[in-house]
């Protein structure tokens, strides 16, 4: 299957920065200026609005209510608002049009188009997509008389959201505020309670906590509070569930969305996103293999889904990757090295350059993860043998560079090893990088951090454990100090490499604390978990090292074999 990433410039992967998305605000507020000059509307691209609307027997979870006598009408509103949840924007249009056609009268059909081409947590609002939006909120208004109070209600509320003056702040925080009255006014109505949320983290997208995820930040108290009012209600709600893991992934206490995690992830839906939701928390959480599942079945949900619509635009640009990116870091912390590998190779294939070129501080990081899932998988050989990346792209070089240092470092060959640190070094020295600097990405860190790497790994082969500390150490300094994102700027956390150093070195109790400090990074690591579980073997606390081997067992995904000290 070959997907068309950057048909138009509304493929651009907004999504990729995250799998999970980061949640530094920093970095979310520099993609929304960034994404502008790129167009984030969801407006389907021509080559698929003439083509056939399906029905898909797995989105029909969801009822949305509308005024309309034709049945297949409202079956369309129905798929439209649970593709909206997926925010698979430009699918839900579509589905919204064609209900249109069924029902030339249907006021909420109209409406619907008009929501879902408006900003969204993930992307700003392209001026392109404003003539279509208010053109199909001013006939919602028209057609609204014959509508229910319910549906009058919130065609009256989107109307404040657009106007030809496309001055997004000022109108959404109308809308805002008009949702907020539609909400008080039908205090019961679950979808308009999810609306209302949402609206209010479309205010401030991603910075909804300070503290470091400890206190809640403006509105955010309103939009958990209302979600939680909802799922106490319904707790099977898609569109509630998926915004309160948004709401609450980043904050200090993200198990609190668990339970509505769990619940997701038993649903059969085909919308690739909402099956990727529960993985948001899980690898918080340190459920990596759970998040492991559900991005698989969310990567064949999207690869099913694909079959009947054509693969372009926005959602197989971006959240289509972002699947795969998030399935490839969730096997890299559950040691499932062939999973990494096979996710590592599908990701390459659907990350084009032009891509990287259009958002270098989000793509760029995704087309270097399989590099980094090689040199932590592969072996020498099969490294060695990966090609030299396509394009002028300094990270991504770096990246490579950085992969071979490791596999050479891994036999012996210590000159080859140190060639490789000079590239990356001198890739930090005279390599353009603002442009990632300023999308809130610091590749001027991780590559900092990539050369302390590789100096430790050729101390290691030199078995030069005092060496090889010292620059984990100096690693973790650079690596502490990086700012909060999900999946972490860095592979894997580095505390657990200086804990197997401190502990070849006799530092029993700083190779303890650096294991500690590690899970507390990565809850539930199980390379961290197996160095700790040989900390206390080498304390002679066996009870210890037996519960903590178990615990390494259990999360562990890959094969045993290929854990060992001078692995982590």
């Amino acid at each position: 299957m070959k997907t068309h990433l950057l048909s138009s410039a509304l493929s651009v992967a907004i999504l990729l920065a995250a799998p999970a998305l980061a949640h530094d605000a920093k970095y979310h507020l520099a993609k929304n200026t960034e994404l502008k000059q790129f167009g984030g509307n969801r407006l389907p691209t021509p080559a698929i609005q003439g083509a056939q609307v399906p029905l898909w027997p797995s989105l029909t979870g969801h009822r949305f209510a509308a005024s309309t006598a034709s049945k297949e009408a409202q079956a369309y509103v129905d798929q439209a608002m649970m593709l909206s949840f997926g925010f698979n924007h430009a699918e839900a249009a579509r589905s919204f049009k064609q209900a249109q056609k069924l029902d030339p009268s249907c006021a909420i059909c109209f409406w619907g188009e008009a929501l879902v081409l408006g900003p969204n947590i993930n992307a700003p609002m392209d001026t392109v997509a404003n003539a279509a939006a208010l053109a199909a909120v001013t006939k919602a208004v028209a057609l609204a008389p014959d509508a229910s109070p319910r549906e009058q209600a919130l065609i009256a509320a989107l109307a404040r959201r657009y106007a030809p003056d496309t001055e997004r702040t000022v109108l959404d925080q109308a809308y805002a505020e008009a949702m907020a009255e539609v909400a008080g006014k039908f205090p019961q109505d679950d979808d308009i309670a999810v609306l209302y949320a949402e609206a209010l983290m479309d205010l401030n997208p991603w910075d909804y906590w300070t503290d470091a995820g400890a206190k809640p930040k403006g509105k955010t108290a309103a939009i958990i509070s209302t979600l939680e009012r909802v799922l106490a209600r319904n707790p099977n709600h898609v569109g509630a569930i998926h915004l309160y893991i948004h709401a609450v992934e980043a904050s200090t206490t993200p198990e609190r969305a668990e339970r509505h995690a769990d619940r997701l992830a038993k649903m059969d839906i085909g919308a690739g996103h909402l099956v990727h939701m529960p993985s948001h928390i899980y690898y918080r959480i340190g459920r990596y293999a759970d998040s492991l599942a559900v991005n698989r079945r969310a990567v064949a949900a999207d690869e099913s889904f694909f079959q009947g619509v054509a693969p372009e635009g926005l959602y197989a640009g971006g959240y289509y990757p972002h699947n795969i990116h998030f399935l490839l870091v969730s096997a890299q912390m559950a040691g499932d090295g062939p999973t990494a590998i096979e996710a590592a190779q599908k990701l390459s294939g659907v990350i084009s350059d032009e891509l990287a070129r259009a958002a270098p501080a989000f793509v760029q990081p995704i087309k270097a993860a399989p590099l980094f899932a090689h040199a932590q998988f592969s072996d020498p050989d099969t490294i060695l043998a990966v090609a030299r990346p396509t394009g002028d792209f300094p990270f991504v070089n770096a990246a490579w560079h950085y992969m071979r240092g490791v596999a050479q470092a891994g036999r012996g060959d210590v000159d080859a090893a140190r060639s490789e640190r000079a590239a990356i070094a001198e890739i930090a020295r005279s390599a353009d990088l603002n442009a990632l600097k300023d999308g809130g990405m610091p590749a001027a860190d991780v590559l900092a951090i990539a050369g302390h790497v590789l100096t430790a790994r050729i101390a290691q082969a030199r078995e030069d454990w005092p060496a090889a500390a010292r620059a984990f150490a100096d690693a973790k300094n650079v690596e502490d100090r990086l700012s909060y994102m999900e999946p972490r700027h860095w592979y894997y956390p580095i505390g657990q490499s200086l804990g197997a150093a401190l502990l070849r070195v006799g530092d029993i109790d700083g190779a303890e604390k650096a294991f500690l400090e590690s899970l507390d990074l990565a809850p539930n690591n199980g390379w961290a978990l197996f160095g700790l579980s040989e900390v206390y073997r080498a304390r002679g606390d066996e009870l210890l090292a037996e519960k903590t081997t178990r615990r390494w067992r259990d999360a562990w995904v890959g094969n045993t074999s290929i854990l060992r000290i001078d692995r982590l």
